[in-house]
């Protein structure tokens, strides 16, 4: 996971793993979409209008759902420590945000179940949201043993 750099430049980069194309999640709605609108066609055949409108707010809400994971796919953190700075770059949804910590002053707060998160006197950054407890664990142990040498 971490990549040591020249000159004791350390540096991680926390990716989702899971991820569909655009092209992948067209096809996927497609396949979605046949089979519930054939028994919506069959119902609408025998008079039951009601049940193309449930097929209608079914099919409705699995694109939004497949909407919100389009948008996070590319998600991820990037930390790159080096002797003058702690930058960290940050992608959610469409958001990109930078942020520079001191490593003399910056400290990792105790990771819980849900969260790891970097301090720096007011500011707190909230890191590897989409990484398995154990994998956030060990990311927790290397930031705060890299920070602590400096």
């Amino acid at each position: 996971m971490p990549r040591e750099g020249p000159s004791g430049h350390r540096s991680w980069l926390l990716q989702r793993r899971y991820r569909l194309s655009r092209r992948q999640l067209t096809l996927l709605f497609a396949a979605l979409c046949v089979p519930s609108l054939t028994v919506a066609g069959g119902f609408l055949w025998f008079g039951y209008w009601y049940i193309l409108a449930y097929s209608v707010l079914e099919l409705s809400v699995v694109a939004l759902c497949l909407r919100h994971h389009a948008r996070h796919a590319a998600d991820y953190d990037r930390i790159d420590i080096t002797p003058a700075a702690i930058h960290i770059a940050q992608r959610r949804a469409l958001v990109e945000r930078r942020i520079e910590l001191n490593p003399q002053t910056a400290r990792v707060l105790a990771p819980s179940d849900s969260r790891l998160q970097l301090a720096d006197g007011d500011i707190i950054i909230t890191l590897a949201e989409f990484l398995p407890p154990s994998q956030r664990q060990q990311l927790s142990n290397d930031l705060a043993l890299y920070i602590s040498q400096r």
